[in-house]
C-alpha cells in the first residue's frame, strides 16, 4: 500500500470509528438495539443528563427505549480501533523513517512539509494530526475535517470536539469555541473567556434561583394540597361505602324480618281458618253418618218389612226422617286471608326503588332528587296526622279534644298567657316543626268558607300585624276569601285559577329542595319555593263564624298498639336506626288489617 493509499485509508477508518459523541476514536464501544454505537461513557454521560425524561434515548437516531438496554461491547468495532491505532503507528514510524533517510525532522525546519510526500505542506489537518499538501489535502476537505496553518500547534488550541480545553466563550452564539475560531464566523462576535463567561452567567442563573425557589414552593403546597384533597377523597368515598354498607344491612333485616311478621300473620290466620274449618268438617261428617244410618234404615223400612212390622215402628221411623229434614247447615263467618293491601303497598316501594335506581345508572346523584309521587303515595311515604298546639291559639279559636280541629267561636276562651299565643289574627300553629326530610299533611276545609292554611318559621312573630300568615318573610300561605284563592308571601299575593272549591287541601314539604307544593284535591295550586332548613311549622287561619279546619288522620297507615308492641320487640334495632319517613313506611307495610 502506497503512502497515498495510507492516508486515505487512515483518514477513511478515523470517521467511521470516531464516536458521534466525543468525536474520539472508540473507547469500550457499546452497540444500541437501534444499530448506532457510542463509547460507554459517552453514552452514559448523555442518559445521566436527561433523568428528567424517564426513559433512554439514541443519542444519534433519538430511538427511545422505555427500559435502559443492556450495553454490551461491540467487540468488532473495538477490535477495528485497535487495528487503526497500531496502523496509525506504524504509518507514523514509516514517515519517520522517510524523513530522517532524506534528512527531514519534525521538530526541525522541515516540519513544514506534507507527511505523505515531499511537497510543502498547505494545510494541517486537526483531527488526523498531519501535515498534507494540496494534493493529499483534498480528502480531508471533503471529509469536512478542521484544518489550520502548518505552522499552528494543535496542543496550543481549544477543540472541546477534539478532547482539548476550551478557552473561550461566544456571548452571540451561547457556544464554547477554541482559539483558532475566533477568526471565523465569530469574529464580530462578543467573545470573553471561559472564567469571565462563567462568572458573568453564574451570576444570571443565580438571580433566577429566588424564582425558582418560589415556584417550588407554590408546586410544593400545591401538591400537598392535592395529596390531601386525594387522601380526603378516599377517606369520604370509604365513608360512604360504610354507611351504604350499613344502609345495606338494615334493609336486608327490615326485608327478612317484615317477611317474617307477615308470614307469621299469614300462618296464623291460615291455622285459625283451618281450625274452623276443621271443627266444621267434623260436624258434617257426623251429620252425614247420622243421615246414611237414616237413609239405610228407610231402605230397609220401605223395601223388606212386612205390614205388621213396618206398621209397628212407623212412627219411630217418621219422627226420625222429621229430624234428617228438619237437618239446618252449620255457619261460621270465616277470616279470609286478604293481603292485597299490603302487597300493593310493597308494589309502590318496588317502583320507587326502580325509579331511583334508574336516576343512579344515569348518572351520578348530585342531590337527593324529587321522585314523582301522585298524592296518594305521598299520603303512603310522607303522611302525617299533625296535632294543634293550645299554647298558640288566638282566643277566638277553639281547639278539639283531639288536638286537630280549629273552630273560630263567637266569643273568646279562657286561654292562659303565652309567648307564643297569636292575639290578633284568628291563627294557630301546630306542635310539630320540620327542619329536613319530607313531609305531607292534608286538612279538611269544607267547614269554612274563609280560611288561611299554611307554615311559618318557630322565630314568625305572634303579636301584632306582622303575624299574618303570608304577611313577612318568614311564613308562606294559601288563602281563600270570598270563592278566590291566593298564594300569599312576604306580604305578596299571587291570584290563583282554582276549579270549582276543594274540600281537601294538601301540602308536600321537602325541606332540601326548598319546596311547599299546594294541592286541591288532586290538583297542585300552587309551588312556594324558600329556605326551609330552617324549623318551621304548618299553620292555620279561619276566618268565618264558627267555620272549622281539621287536620286530616293517617291513622290507618299506623299499626294497631298489639303489633307496634311486636314490632319494638322484634325489630328495635331498625325501629332505632330508620329515620322517621321510613318507620313510618314499615308500620305502613307491616300494619293489620
Amino acid at each position: 500500500m502506497t503512502s497515498s493509499s495510507s492516508s486515505f485509508y487512515i483518514v477513511d477508518s478515523l470517521e467511521i470509528l470516531t464516536c458521534p459523541v466525543c468525536f474520539n476514536l472508540y473507547k469500550e464501544p457499546i452497540a444500541l438495539p437501534c444499530g448506532h454505537s457510542f463509547c460507554r461513557v459517552c453514552l452514559e454521560t448523555s442518559w445521566e443528563s436527561r433523568k428528567e425524561d424517564k426513559c433512554c434515548v439514541c443519542p444519534n437516531c433519538r430511538e427511545v427505549f422505555l427500559q435502559k438496554p443492556k450495553m454490551k461491547e461491540n467487540v468488532i468495532i473495538a477490535n477495528l480501533v485497535e487495528k487503526m491505532k497500531l496502523k496509525k503507528r506504524k504509518f507514523r514510524l514509516g514517515v519517520d523513517v522517510r524523513h530522517a533517510e532524506h534528512g527531514y525532522s519534525k521538530s526541525g525546519c522541515n516540519d513544514s512539509h506534507c507527511e505523505l510526500c515531499y511537497r510543502e505542506a498547505a494545510k494541517r489537518c486537526v483531527p488526523c494530526e498531519i501535515l498534507c499538501c494540496e494534493q493529499h489535502l483534498k480528502p480531508h476537505q471533503q471529509k469536512g475535517h478542521k484544518l489550520v496553518d502548518p505552522g499552528v500547534k494543535i496542543e496550543e488550541q481549544g477543540f472541546i470536539e477534539y478532547g482539548k480545553p476550551i478557552l473561550l466563550y461566544c456571548k452571540d452564539d451561547g457556544i464554547l469555541m477554541g482559539v483558532t475560531c475566533t477568526c471565523g464566523k465569530h469574529s464580530n462576535h462578543n467573545v470573553v473567556g471561559v472564567e469571565i463567561a462563567h462568572a458573568e452567567l453564574k451570576g444570571v442563573l443565580a438571580a433566577k434561583y429566588p424564582h425558582v425557589s418560589e415556584s417550588m414552593q407554590s408546586v410544593a403546597s400545591r401538591l400537598q394540597q392535592v395529596q390531601e384533597e386525594e387522601e380526603q377523597t378516599e377517606k369520604l368515598g370509604k365513608d360512604a361505602e360504610d354507611r351504604l354498607e350499613g344502609k345495606r344491612r338494615l334493609v336486608c333485616q327490615f326485608v327478612n324480618e317484615s317477611v317474617d311478621l307477615m308470614k307469621i300473620e299469614i300462618n296464623k290466620r291460615k291455622m285459625e281458618k283451618l281450625s274452623l274449618l276443621g271443627k266444621q268438617r267434623e260436624k258434617l261428617e257426623q251429620q252425614m253418618e247420622f243421615l246414611r244410618q237414616g237413609k239405610s234404615t228407610m231402605d230397609t223400612a220401605l223395601q223388606e218389612l212386612e205390614a205388621v212390622s213396618f206398621l209397628q215402628g212407623y212412627k219411630d221411623l217418621l219422627k226420625r226422617v222429621e229430624t234428617m229434614s228438619d237437618f239446618k247447615f252449620m255457619k261460621t263467618l270465616l277470616p279470609v286471608l286478604d293481603f292485597s293491601k299490603e302487597e300493593k303497598n310493597l308494589d309502590v316501594l318496588i317502583k320507587l326503588n326502580k325509579k331511583f335506581l334508574g336516576k343512579i345508572q344515569k348518572g351520578p346523584v348530585s342531590n337527593s332528587g324529587k321522585v314523582e309521587l301522585d298524592q296518594n303515595n305521598m299520603r303512603n311515604l310522607y303522611g302525617r296526622t299533625l296535632r294543634l298546639d293550645p299554647n298558640s291559639a288566638n282566643r277566638q279559636i277553639k281547639i278539639s279534644r283531639d288536638l286537630r280541629t280549629a273552630t273560630r267561636a263567637k266569643t273568646e276562651n279562657q286561654y292562659p298567657e303565652h309567648p307564643d299565643r297569636f292575639d290578633r289574627y284568628l291563627q294557630v300553629v301546630s306542635s310539630e316543626s320540620f327542619s329536613s326530610g319530607r313531609h305531607y299533611w292534608e286538612v279538611d276545609v269544607r267547614s269554612s268558607s274563609f280560611w288561611g292554611i299554611g307554615i311559618c318559621s318557630n322565630s314568625m312573630g305572634r303579636k301584632g300585624e306582622e303575624s299574618v300568615l303570608g304577611g313577612n318573610p318568614e311564613s308562606w300561605c294559601l288563602w281563600k276569601y270570598k270563592n278566590k284563592y291566593s298564594a300569599y308571601h312576604n306580604n305578596q299575593k299571587t291570584a290563583l285559577s282554582v276549579p270549582g272549591n276543594p274540600e281537601r287541601v294538601g301540602f308536600f314539604l321537602d325541606c332540601e329542595a326548598g319546596e311547599l307544593t299546594c294541592f286541591g284535591d288532586s290538583r297542585v295550586l300552587h309551588v312556594f319555593r324558600g329556605t326551609f332548613t330552617n324549623p318551621v311549622k304548618p299553620a292555620v287561619g279561619v276566618g268565618s263564624f264558627d267555620g272549622s279546619v281539621q287536620f286530616s288522620s293517617f291513622s290507618h297507615l299506623e299499626r294497631s298498639s298489639g303489633d307496634l308492641v311486636r314490632w319494638r320487640v322484634v325489630c328495635p334495632s331498625v325501629r332505632q336506626s330508620v329515620s322517621p319517613s321510613v318507620h313510618k313506611h314499615l308500620k305502613l307495610l307491616l300494619r293489620n288489617r
